[in-house]
């Protein structure tokens, strides 16, 4: 599968959590504790939702980053336990969790557009 690189701005709020990235710690952890942490707020309450986890990267890595995640629910309010986390405004790369086994191709493929991976 080859990955769908966006550059047009993404048109959908996030609701979820997010944290500032801990060099100690590894990203898919802290990426997976986020998630976590939403989908328990989600089926307790059984918030519609788009299914599709969302995480994005904010700020550069050199100066430390935020790490967002979580998805687009079907509501106008924010649920407790929850928080508005915004609308990504970088470049997205989709779908996401073909990483593990195609991380070298989307490398590829961005370098091939011109695009700085980070």
């Amino acid at each position: 599968m080859q990955p769908e690189v966006r550059t047009v701005p993404v048109e959908y709020t996030i609701c979820g959590h997010s944290l500032r990235h801990k060099p100690a710690k590894r990203y898919a952890q802290e990426v997976l504790a986020l998630l976590d942490r939403v989908w328990r707020v989600i089926k307790a309450n059984a918030i519609p939702n788009d299914g599709i986890n969302r995480v994005v990267q904010e700020g550069e890595e050199g100066e430390g980053y935020t790490v967002v995640a979580g998805m687009v629910l079907g509501l106008t309010q924010r649920p407790p336990g929850l928080a508005w986390v915004g609308t990504p405004s970088a470049s997205v790369a989709t779908p996401y969790h073909f990483l593990p086994a195609t991380g070298a191709a989307m490398t590829k493929a961005f370098e091939v557009r011109g695009l700085r991976t980070a």
